[in-house]
């Protein structure tokens, strides 16, 4: 990347900040009238940036900020200096807007100071208590500022992705043109009837040239077309072909055990070409561009996850009508910020030789393979968000209702933080005397909204999904729930419909004597399992208890109640609730 390449945010700000310098009060002053403020609150901004980075420009910088506020209290009746209204900033910013839609270099550069030493101001009042507004104004205004000064590029997420209609020959057409393909193909006929593995699942080095050779893996070179810095001991050492093998392993191409790798059920279908095998190879291309956009490693300083957004952004970008610019200039060595962008345009430039991102002038999604890369990317973006588990450390209390029943059903758990989502379903259905015998999912919003679930890992088969959908197993608890009033939704039996609401009541430091799960407190029996929901277990209550009721005696039966028994649904036992959890955390 060279000189061409349009400056990001950082070089514009230093070289307009250069700009200032150069200028002096001459080209400021006589923009603006007299002053109308206090000229001691004046004098004492000057002593402030005398006292920090702006000792030789204070002088300037307060009389710029004096002409802004004289401005703002003629245009604004009522304006007050040190407590601003998100009018007064709108206002501003409308008048340094004027100045920009000049074009010339020299006015935006004004225009860039004007609205930065307001913003500098605004920081002052802040530090030395003399702000007399509200704090929501003072946020409002700050903010305002900030975006002006430093402007962000548009954030593109997975939901503002308007999919094309495809025809399914053409979105088949254009999978199994892919590259990919041919490798996932030639690694089930290279497995064949079995080959042998490793302990660790992966081909025994002695055949690993021969994968390489099936793959067109050059196992001298690594994927940047450099010597490999080491010698190659097992199939780990070559990123790429591990790359193929957990693809095909995932989508069900091959099965492996602890000794041998053989065909799975799915490796007919991956050299079929019909409308048929459209899901399953739609899958396969949605596992490899995943890989492709999730590090390997969770290292702050990991370049590969430095640079994970902004490919991200890129691809999702390259999904719009508005495509990235393409730029293949090598970027000057000794810069860490031109090194991060060489880094970024490498990985780029091998999404493009795998074909499913293109490069002209612009970088561009194919529309045909929109659908497997944005499923891929919804999943990379939830992979990556919930990747925590090491960071969470802290118990929580939970409080856990169950919705719609007759009487009040709730428990107070107290839970150690880093455990799983999944682990959390089994606390809730301990808890309630549930079977785990239905499907179930975790929501950030209300069941049956359509958002981002939570589910097993094994249940992605057995779902029909229409949003994302991460493994609960991936997913600590203290990822989700982390402050106090923070909610999730769990959903038990897709049938009679058991939703439980789950909010934080307290999060507490950690304590190394501690259960991993406890219950504190609770009110009421849970239902029974397939009790037909809240209105059925209502009805299975005042059944039980009317003998006068038509369904009096089916439902003792089916409860299980003896002649002289009746059913108390005030019952609660914590201490067998406690039993249940020491079995599961053992």
């Amino acid at each position: 990347m060279g000189s061409k390449r349009s400056r990001n945010p950082g070089q514009k700000r230093a070289a307009k900040q250069q700009a200032r310098q150069r200028r002096n009060r001459s080209t400021v002053a006589p923009l603006f009238p007299t002053s109308a403020v206090d000229p001691a609150l004046i004098d004492n901004f000057v002593q402030w940036l005398r006292r920090g980075d702006l000792t030789e420009d204070a002088e300037l910088f307060a009389h710029l900020v004096e002409s802004t506020l004289t401005n703002l209290a003629h245009a604004n009746p009522g304006f007050r200096a040190t407590g601003w209204l998100p009018a007064d900033a709108h206002t501003l910013l409308d008048a340094a807007d004027e100045l920009s839609a000049d074009y010339s270099e020299e006015m935006d550069d004004i225009a860039l100071t004007i609205v930065a030493s307001a913003l500098t101001f605004l920081n002052f009042l802040d530090e030395n208590r003399l702000w007399t507004g509200t704090e929501e104004n003072l946020i409002h205004c700050i903010e305002d500022l900030i975006h002006f000064v430093e402007p962000q590029p548009p954030v593109v997420l997975p939901d503002d992705i308007a999919l094309p209609a495809v025809d399914e020959k053409d979105e088949l057409r254009a999978l199994t043109s892919l590259p990919l393909i041919a490798s996932l193909v030639a690694l089930v006929d290279w497995v064949g009837k079995g080959a042998a593995v490793t302990s660790t699942k992966v081909p025994k080095p002695a055949s690993v040239p021969g994968l390489a050779h099936a793959l067109g893996v050059d196992l001298d070179l690594d994927s940047e077309g450099f010597p490999r810095a080491r010698r190659i001991r097992s199939m780990r050492d070559v990123p790429e072909m591990m790359t193929y093998w957990e693809t095909a392993e995932e989508i069900g191409l091959i099965t492996v055990n602890s000794t041998r790798a053989v065909r799975g059920p799915n490796a007919e279908l991956i050299a079929d070409r019909t409308t048929r095998a459209l899901p399953l190879i739609r899958a396969a291309v949605t596992e490899f561009v995943r890989s492709q956009l999730v590090s390997t490693q969770h290292h702050p300083l990991d370049l590969t996850q430095l640079t994970d957004v902004v490919v991200t952004q890129v691809i999702l970008a390259g999904m719009t009508s508005e495509p990235p610019v393409a730029d293949s200039e090598d970027a000057p060595s000794g810069d860490e910020q031109s090194l991060l962008d060489a880094f970024v345009y490498d990985r780029l430039d091998r999404l493009v030789e795998q074909k499913w991102l293109t490069k002209d002038d612009t970088y561009r999604v194919p529309a045909a393979l929109q659908p497997a890369v944005l499923r891929a990317v919804q999943l990379a973006g939830a992979e990556t968000e919930y990747a925590l588990s090491d960071m969470v450390d802290s118990h929580i209390t939970l409080r856990i209702s169950l919705e719609g029943t007759h009487i009040p059903v709730w428990r107070r758990v107290r839970l150690d933080a880093s455990l799983p989502l999944s682990a959390l379903h089994d606390i809730i259905q301990s808890a309630f005397g549930w079977e785990d015998c239905h499907l179930h999912e975790f929501s950030a919003g209300p069941a049956y909204a359509g958002g981002r679930v939570f589910i097993p890992n094994e249940d992605f088969a057995l779902r029909d999904l229409v949003g994302p959908a991460v493994a609960e197993e991936e997913v600590p608890v203290g990822s989700l729930l982390s402050s106090v009033g923070d909610r999730l939704t769990y959903l038990y039996d897709f049938g009679d419909d058991w939703i439980h609401h789950i909010v934080v009541e307290s999060v507490d430091d950690p304590d190394p004597d501690s259960p991993a799960a406890l219950c504190l407190d609770g009110r009421n029996m849970a239902p029974y399992e397939d009790s037909g929901g809240p209105w059925g277990w209502a009805n299975m209550i005042e059944a039980s208890a009317d003998p006068h009721h038509q369904e009096h005696s089916e439902i003792r039966d089916w409860l299980g109640l003896r002649p002289d028994q009746q059913l108390d649904p005030t019952s609660f036992d914590r201490d067998g609730i406690n039993e249940a959890f020491a079995t599961l955390f053992g």
